[in-house]
């Protein structure tokens, strides 16, 4: 890959990664706001819910919780601000709404990702789906494995799978480790002496969007030395530090 490229792929994981992060951070205030209510809960326990969508829209990012009907349908909405901040009150919709065909997209893309193949690292996993960059639209699914563990980065066992305008039909999946590395970031009384982590990651040049989200996820900056050279991604941004000593000519 020429140095062009790179620094493209490189502002596009820049910008997916931060996607990521805000769109995973607002599914997660957002859970919390409406765990509040007695008929969230309710509806939880009863099997009435079907996971939630996310939507990028003026105010915020808007979080769809759905039911688990075949045709999924609008129970809950909440929306969060850029600062993680529930924006108004959690709405509680009276009777399922249909959705936007936004939110079906949206909505069929998780179902698909939720059912594909893959080999997980954890038992639980979170699941951010985003409208594809490429000209035409389609989806695109993040699949991030969960933890409860203090002090660690699950990183392996991420996966990104892309799909049609539908969100019905698989177009192509990859993982972007081959093993289920879990990094150690630092505890409150060692952050001052953790400067970083850092992780060899030989499936592509520079540095991914998985990356770029598990670093603002874990609020640690991460080295990443690839095939190119030695990466530090600090708050989303991603700097090229060290290039490989077999610099091309």
């Amino acid at each position: 890959m020429d140095d062009v490229r790179i620094a493209q792929a490189i502002l596009d994981a820049e910008a997916t990664g931060r996607a990521i992060y805000l769109h995973d951070q607002a599914a997660a205030v957002a859970s919390d706001a409406a765990m509040e209510l007695k008929a969230f809960r309710q509806d939880g326990k009863q099997g009435r819910l079907g996971g939630w969508i996310t939507e990028q829209r003026d105010e915020g990012i808007v979080v769809i919780f759905l039911s688990s009907d075949a045709v999924p349908r609008a129970r809950y909405r909440v929306t969060v601000s850029s600062e993680g901040r529930v924006m108004g009150d959690v709405e509680a919709l009276t009777e399922p709404a249909a959705l936007t065909p936004h939110e079906l997209g949206a909505a069929r893309a998780r179902n698909t990702a939720a059912n594909a193949e893959f080999a997980p690292c954890s038992r639980n996993y979170n699941t951010v789906v985003l409208p594809g960059p490429r000209e035409g639209g389609g989806w695109i699914a993040y699949l991030l494995p969960g933890t409860t563990k203090h002090g660690v980065i699950p990183i392996g066992g991420s996966y990104r799978l892309d799909m049609d305008t539908t969100g019905l039909e698989l177009l192509k999946q990859r993982s972007f480790t081959k093993t289920c590395i879990a990094l150690e970031s630092p505890s409150e009384d060692k952050a001052r002496e953790t400067v970083a982590v850092m992780i060899t990651h030989l499936l592509d040049p520079a540095p991914t969007e998985v990356h770029v989200f598990w670093s603002l996820w874990s609020r640690t900056p991460m080295f990443v030395v690839t095939s190119e050279g030695n990466w530090l991604i600090e708050e989303g941004k991603i700097t090229l530090k060290e290039r490989r000593k077999e610099e091309r000519s």
